[in-house]
Order: C-alpha cells, then structure tokens, then sequence
C-alpha cells in the first residue's frame, strides 16, 4: 500500500506542475487577501492578527480541497478502482494536501509578517498547533470533498459539512495560537493539544472505515 500511495503522491504531484494554474490562482488569492486587509487597516494588533490568520487559513483550506476528487471521480474512479486500494487513494490525497496547506500556512504567516508583523512569542507550540491543526483539516475536508464529488461537485455541500467538523478544530487551535501570542495565560493549554490530537485520531478512524464503502459506490 505504501508503493501506491507513493505513486498515486507522485502523479498528484506531477498533475498539479502541469497545470499551474490552480496552484497560481491561490497564491494569488493569497496575496490579494494579505494586500487588501494591509490597504484596509494599516496597522493590527495580535488579536486582530491570530483572527485574521485563521480566516484565512480556513478559507484557503477549502478552496484548495474542494476539488481533491473531481477528476477522479469523473475521470479515473473505475481505473483507480481496478488499479489500488481504496485507502491508498485517499492516504495520497490526503498527504498531498497536508503538504500543499502547510506550504500555504507557512507563505500567509510570512505575507503577514511582510506587510504587518508576526507577533508569535512562543514558535515552539505555533508551529505545533499549525501542523496539527491543518493535519486535521487536510483529513476532514479530504473525506467531505468525496462526498462532495459524488454528488456533483456542490460548492455549497461542501461548505456545510465541513462546517460543523471543522469548528472544534478551530476552537482549539486559535485558543492555542492566542497562547502562543501571549494573548492569554493557560497553563492547560495540553487540554486542547489532547483534542486536536484526538480530532486526527477519530477521523482517520472513520474515513479508514467509511472511505471504502463511498468510494465503491
């Protein structure tokens, strides 16, 4: 299963450097966001900066996954279907986008920095509670942009799925993020460490059991 999702990684890859056009579209998207808040406000304050951030992060996340599957559900699910496993297809897209969102994080923290500041007093959990949060992220929106594609592509179901999944994630990574801005003092900020962990743990649980079944339909 490794060598499939290996290959499958690698064509993901391959198809997305051929066609730069999705890849430049959210950069530029990205850019444009940073550019208009620095023309709209000047100047903000770290509150103001975590807020912005996860705004932003959440909106790139979905843009960018929506359409994981549309190719391959239109396209490719009957040779796919024939060729590998069902879990080696979603392992690979879901890699794919944990690396693709992490290079965004990590671009939108630097624009931030570019144009306002970056106001991060402790890296350590930043860093943590990022890649964390967006592994989270990559496995929930991978699984909802199936479902997503099998019922034709519908930008708007795709939003209230994720919705609701993506909200306890949020919860507890801006709770961190403020921590490591030192907005805010807790010395239990394990607690939500522990549930975003255990968020990753439960969906990669259920999208190994339910992936299966709504991949052969």
């Amino acid at each position: 299963m490794v060598r499939e999702i290996l290959g499958l990684f690698l064509k993901d890859v391959r198809t997305e450097w051929r066609n730069k056009q999705a890849i430049s579209s959210i950069a530029l998207y990205l850019f444009s966001i940073i550019l208009v808040l620095y023309y709209a406000l000047v100047r903000i304050d770290r509150m103001i900066w975590s807020g912005v951030l996860w705004l932003v992060l959440i909106f790139l996340a979905i843009n960018t996954i929506t359409v994981s599957f549309s190719r391959d559900v239109k396209h490719r699910h009957w040779y796919f279907y024939t060729l590998t496993h069902p879990l080696s297809v979603y392992f690979s897209k879901a890699v794919y986008n944990l690396i693709l969102l992490l290079v965004l994080d990590t671009l939108a923290v630097l624009l931030l920095g570019l144009f306002f500041n970056i106001p991060v007093v402790d890296w350590p959990l930043f860093m943590i509670t990022m890649f964390l949060c967006t592994s989270a992220i990559s496995l929930i929106l991978t699984f909802v942009s199936l479902i997503s594609a099998k019922t034709g592509d519908q930008p708007v179901l795709m939003t209230i799925l994720s919705t609701p999944l993506l909200f306890p994630v949020l919860m507890s990574g801006s709770r961190l993020c403020l921590v490591s801005l030192r907005l805010i003092q807790d010395s239990n900020y394990f607690k939500d460490l522990l549930a975003i962990v255990a968020i990753n743990m439960i969906t990669f649980a259920l999208t190994v059991f339910l992936f299966p079944i709504l991949w052969r339909d």
